[in-house]
């Protein structure tokens, strides 16, 4: 595998990744099941202005949704009810910092109440305020992400990923130049202003306090 080639396809030369073909490798679907998942999508979103009565004024910012679409293409036991108890998805992002630095920030979200009978979308989001300090932009967009990828999990196995902007399975090897941080977090939909929008449309994110 040509790493040089990677390198300039992927990130920028300040930020050489290494992948190994072992990593592409690792990326075993389960045999019990499978998912369907689509590529991520992306959408610049201004922060909701409701009418309270209490007549707050702001100028909204702008919020960046990742979000991908899911089905259940097979499993080896269908639940008599259609829904599966949980399942996770792992998110991967790197950011482009204004810094020259690019920035790995990572996720985990459960998932309850689970259809297997119809089409669900999973999002996060970053927020405006981690946005501009990262990017140093007030309208930061898809341009300022270097990649996505994740994989969803059910039952402690891999049933599907999705990645965007590298080759499939980059987040499962390190990368060299690239900061994985915490400082800057990656919301779900419940953790946004946008949580009691388009409920139907997402899948339903495990409360916190939920053991």
């Amino acid at each position: 595998m040509n790493i040089l080639r990677i390198c300039k396809t992927f990130l920028p030369v300040t930020c050489c990744v290494a992948l190994s073909s072992a990593a592409f490798g690792q990326l075993k679907l389960s045999d019990e099941a499978r998912f369907d998942v689509s590529d991520p999508q992306f959408d610049s979103l201004q922060s909701p202005n409701i009418n309270d009565g209490n007549g707050k004024s702001f100028k909204p910012k702008d919020w960046l949704e990742v979000e991908v679409k899911l089905k259940v293409q097979k499993l080896k036991e269908e639940p008599k009810d259609k829904y599966l108890d949980e399942i996770k998805v792992n998110w991967n992002v790197v950011v482009k910092g204004q810094d020259r630095k690019n920035y790995w920030i990572k996720k985990t979200v459960t998932y309850v109440n689970f259809p297997t009978d119809e089409e669900v979308y999973v999002s996060i989001y970053l927020s405006p305020n981690t946005l501009k300090r990262i990017t140093g932009k007030d309208r930061a967009g898809k341009s300022d992400l270097e990649a996505i990828g994740g994989e969803i999990e059910l039952n402690g196995a891999m049933v599907g990923f999705f990645n965007h902007g590298a080759k499939k399975g980059w987040w499962r090897d390190s990368l060299k130049g690239v900061e994985i941080t915490s400082k800057f977090p990656l919301l779900d939909k419940t953790q946004t202003p946008f949580a009691p929008l388009w409920y139907d449309r997402y899948a339903e994110v495990k409360p916190k306090n939920d053991n």
